[in-house]
């Protein structure tokens, strides 16, 4: 069986949840949809650059994108964060790995360091909130970011 590359699960992840998010009646994700559709062809058949190029781009393409989807209304935001969390996990798992690695680092440490480590913990508050199984992790997130915020971040 062949091993798929990183560009290839990328441009999965991005089809699935453009797929998914085009159906929210929100303007915010009708843009990031009318983006995709524009570029999609430039990482479906690279030719300007190392596919490896192109898959960095677009590895810190999806770690913006929580950011980019923070301004949408509370519930259309919520829908957003599951349908890119679910086209993560179906096509990149590796990715989420790697960020489970990091909000455990943060946890321990007991503290944020930068916007970066704050947007994966904002990312995962969001995708945890409303879940009451989750209170204890969300009360613990919910202080780690309010300190990070309240030191003037």
């Amino acid at each position: 069986m062949a091993r798929t590359d990183k560009l290839t699960k990328l441009v999965a992840v991005f089809d699935q949840f453009h797929y998914a998010i085009a159906r929210l009646d929100d303007p915010k994700a009708q843009r990031l949809v009318e983006n995709w559709a524009g570029i999609r062809h430039q990482y479906v058949a690279p030719t300007s650059a190392p596919r490896s190029a192109f898959a960095a781009g677009m590895e810190q393409g999806l770690r913006e994108t929580p950011m980019l989807l923070q301004s949408m209304p509370p519930e259309a935001r919520k829908i957003a964060f599951q349908a890119l969390a679910s086209a993560t996990s179906t096509h990149f798992p590796d990715f989420l790995a790697k960020d489970n690695k990091r909000l455990a680092k943060i946890k321990e440490r007991g503290s944020i360091r930068g916007e970066r480590e704050f947007h994966l913990v904002r990312h995962h508050i969001d995708l945890l909130e409303g879940e009451p199984s989750h209170a204890e992790e969300l009360k613990a997130l919910y202080a780690l970011a309010y300190n990070f915020e309240s030191l003037g971040a």
